[in-house]
């Protein structure tokens, strides 16, 4: 069972780590920080590599991710996995919360177990 919550924590941590640098923002304040933006959730997994050329008017700006297809990215390998293990670490314990919270609701009224046939009448 703790091998199948595992998996399942780990699939849902790496699609919350691989999704992330599209839904990531990063403000700029000058232009050397535009010509190098760093996206991803919790640490920053791509680091991408632009040539947009704003006025000075439009500092500060709110970037987001860029067409891989017209700028150059990089993985930040090392990131990229850690990232996953530390949301794979967290989905896992919420998932042994809630089991853990079910279990002590079901001690404390065993009829939502389904065991006292007079509740699931009444309910009925």
């Amino acid at each position: 069972m703790n091998r199948r919550l595992f998996l399942i924590s780990l699939i849902i941590g790496w699609l919350a780590v691989s999704i992330s640098p599209i839904f990531d923002t990063v403000i700029v304040s000058n232009s050397n920080d535009l010509s190098h933006l760093r996206l991803g959730f919790p640490l920053p997994i791509i680091e991408q590599h632009t040539s947009l050329t704003p006025m000075e008017d439009d500092f500060p700006l709110t970037v987001g991710l860029q067409s891989p297809q017209e700028n150059a990215t990089d993985l930040l390998v090392f990131n990229y996995v850690f990232s996953i293990l530390i949301f794979t670490a967290i989905s896992y314990f919420c998932i042994q919360l809630i089991k853990l919270l079910v279990r002590k609701i079901i001690k404390v009224y065993p009829q939502f177990k389904g065991r006292n046939k007079k509740f699931v009448k009444k309910c009925t």
